[in-house]
């Protein structure tokens, strides 16, 4: 750059606090470059502050801009959480491929966003590029697909097993989680195209016979990995918000002993399906296709979901479990006898 003398100008200097002025090629962003210095070549702030020509203070702003502004992304291997001693009885007893256990932090943050990270680190370490992944829906689900790193996976096929719901409408619907999750890595996205649940059980299969359902369907089928939530049979209950089924309907589940819902499906506390007047109406993947599907990964924790993850367990709809430390520990607490 010339100046109207027609001599090279210097570029513009930024000056810290203690007066002292940044070198040129910092001043694009000295946030990044403190943040790149500090976490990925490990110097100390001292080290950093003579480099930058700023204050080591300055250098603690710069850190904490850079976390706030999402510059930096800090994880922990998620492969160590599954060797903690929770993780591994949980595994032993119920047959698990993989069991993740993230430490109790005294209920200062949300169960959901806190496993939805730690399903994010746990599928970026496992999926595969050409993977085949079935999507259903909820919180923590919507909280894992918007903590994934984004990146290129694009043979990976991101898949809606349930159809639309009307009403989530804050971004838990199994089509926005297919979305965002598709998004995150660039993957191939195939929606189910038709709603979750129909006005009877005719519309329903008339429907189910049209060829390109059928197309959909057998490409859930042929899933390789299944992410879903669970949900309890409390009023308060996610499948209750989203307008999935009501409170009322509910109540012929809960009779025959219903402690939790998959994908829409209810199940007892052994596991077994209770198939009734929601399941007619209901255009997604059953829980015979759920077992079916090689890895199964449930995001659940909450201790008012104990005995639906406990029930989801014993009926091998889970092969690997994301949870908190009070859940697990509630979920061993509550081992039926067989079990023990």
């Amino acid at each position: 750059m010339k100046s109207s003398s027609g001599k090279s100008a210097s570029p513009a200097k930024s000056t810290a606090s203690n007066g002292m002025v940044a070198p040129a090629i910092y001043q694009n962003d000295p946030r990044l470059w403190a943040a790149w210095l500090y976490y990925n070549d490990e110097l100390n702030q001292n080290q950093i502050a003579t480099l930058l020509g700023v204050s080591r203070a300055t250098v603690v702003n710069y850190l904490q801009e850079a976390r706030a502004n999402h510059y930096i992304r800090i994880s922990v291997r998620h492969d160590l959480l599954t060797s903690v001693n929770l993780a591994q009885k949980l595994k032993e007893i119920f047959g698990l491929r993989d069991c993740m256990v993230i430490p109790d932090d005294g209920g200062l943050l949300s169960p959901t966003q806190r496993i939805g990270k730690a399903g994010a680190s746990f599928m970026e370490g496992t999926l595969n590029p050409d993977d085949v992944v079935g999507v259903a829906w909820g919180r923590t689900v919507q909280a894992l697909a918007d903590n994934l790193v984004e990146q290129s996976m694009s043979n990976l096929c991101v898949v809606q097993v349930m159809g639309s719901q009307s009403g989530a409408t804050d971004g838990f619907s199994s089509e926005e989680c297919v979305s965002l999750m598709s998004l995150k890595l660039r993957a191939k996205t195939a929606h189910l195209h038709a709603p979750a649940t129909l006005s009877n059980k005719e519309l329903r299969d008339a429907l189910r016979k049209e060829a390109i359902i059928q197309e959909q369907f057998a490409r859930i089928r042929s899933c390789t990995k299944l992410l879903f939530g669970v949900c309890s049979v409390k009023e308060n209950s996610l499948v209750f918000a989203s307008g999935l089924t009501n409170v009322e309907e509910s109540k012929y589940y809960i009779t025959k002993g219903a402690v939790g819902v998959i994908c829409g499906r209810f199940y007892d506390g052994k596991g077994n399906w209770i198939e009734g007047p929601l399941d007619d109406r209901l255009m997604g993947i059953s829980l015979d296709d759920v077992k079916n599907i090689p890895t199964r990964i449930a995001v659940a924790g909450g201790t008012e979901k104990t005995s639906s993850i406990l029930g989801a367990l014993r009926g091998g709809y889970i092969n690997t479990l994301i949870t908190d430390t009070k859940t697990a520990l509630n979920i061993l607490e509550n081992l039926p006898s067989d079990l023990l």
